[in-house]
């Protein structure tokens, strides 16, 4: 297996987006702003920033750590996984330059990107009144930016996929979801407490029904499988498992810290697997995880966070994970992509 920090606010009009419904042909979503395609060698990067996690002080190293990597790699797409930004935040002015300290470097760099969200987005949300639809908002406003509102109906904000084109013509080539894997699981459900199990969320029944039929009306109108990669927050407890069987599943990397999944096991991973489309899973939530393995035909991979104002490793070693997963596909055999972390150290950033 293979910055600066500006207060300038850029909003731009978004383009009209296509809403996608269960049980409707809209699920072939859209195109977005752009037609994402290969590039003429018939390769295309993919970059993937998690948890960034800051107010509007963001600390001037994660955004040294944004440009860096972009100008390293040069990513045709990024991806937030979440945790952006945080509780730190006390005005809409506060998320506005928190959000903006992020995504502008990859914004005026003319780089097509997407967020999701985390456990920690709304954390501002009571003093700031602004929730995940409203932020939402704020980073479709951005010219670069590709995310779509999202499927009624289904929870979460913003689920979404966006097809890759082939270098010449408009054959799609590999897909992108990105979904909302939620916040908190609730304190009971039909009168029972959960204190004691995991306290985060799961990806929900409805998420799980739009992916399979967006998948099944994908497959049916490219009379194929699309083969993609799959983008939220919060791992699913099969993160865990693959673990205790590291060797049998060739996982590499580290595992710091405890895999924080939801308290139940919503199925999701079945029916990726039944599917057959998604070639692998990469969240973050969990800051000094960032361990990848193959867990049955789907890799399951960490990125180690990117923010330098939250929580990394213990004594001298607090920075040392600190960096971005890179993802890199071949038109011609897309299915078997190649992903590997880049790290702040690397650019001398500590």
């Amino acid at each position: 297996m293979n910055m600066r920090i500006s207060r300038v606010l850029c909003f731009c009009a978004a383009a009209a987006l296509c809403i996608a419904s269960i049980g409707s042909v809209a699920q072939a979503g859209h195109m977005g702003k752009f037609h994402l395609r290969f590039n003429d060698d018939r390769s295309f990067k993919i970059v993937q920033f998690t948890d960034t996690q800051d107010d509007e002080d963001t600390d001037p190293r994660t955004v040294q750590l944004i440009e860096a990597v972009l100008d390293d790699q040069t990513p045709d797409l990024v991806v937030f996984t979440g945790d952006n930004v945080t509780g730190g935040c006390d005005t809409p002015d506060d998320v506005m330059v928190a959000i903006n300290n992020i995504v502008q470097p990859v914004d005026e760099r003319h780089i097509p990107w997407l967020v999701t969200f985390g456990n920690h987005d709304e954390d501002h949300t009571e003093k700031t009144g602004l929730d995940e639809a409203a932020m939402l908002k704020i980073y479709m406003s951005y010219p670069y930016n590709i995310n779509q509102w999202g499927p009624r109906n289904v929870e979460g904000t913003g689920n979404m996929y966006t097809l890759i084109y082939g270098s010449r013509g408009m054959r799609p080539v590999f897909n992108i979801w990105a979904l909302d894997s939620g916040r908190y699981a609730p304190d009971e459900i039909a009168g029972q407490s959960l204190d004691g199990y995991p306290g985060w969320d799961w990806i929900k029944h409805s998420q799980i029904i739009w992916y399979v039929e967006t998948s099944k009306f994908l497959e049916k109108r490219m009379h194929a499988k699309v083969p993609g990669l799959m983008f939220f927050h919060i791992p699913l407890q099969e993160f865990a498992t693959m673990w205790e069987m590291q060797d049998r599943h060739a996982v590499v990397g580290e595992k710091n810290e405890d895999v924080c999944p939801g308290p139940f096991n919503s199925g999701f991973y079945a029916a990726m697997l039944e599917r057959g489309d998604v070639k692998g899973v990469f969240v973050g939530h969990d800051h000094v995880n960032n361990y990848v393995g193959n867990y049955y035909g789907i890799y399951l991979g960490y990125s180690a966070n990117t923010g330098f104002g939250t929580y990394g490793l213990s004594g001298d070693e607090r920075d040392r994970l600190r960096g971005a997963r890179v993802f890199e596909l071949n038109e011609d055999d897309p299915e078997n992509f190649s992903t590997h972390m880049v790290y702040a150290t690397d650019y001398g950033i500590q």
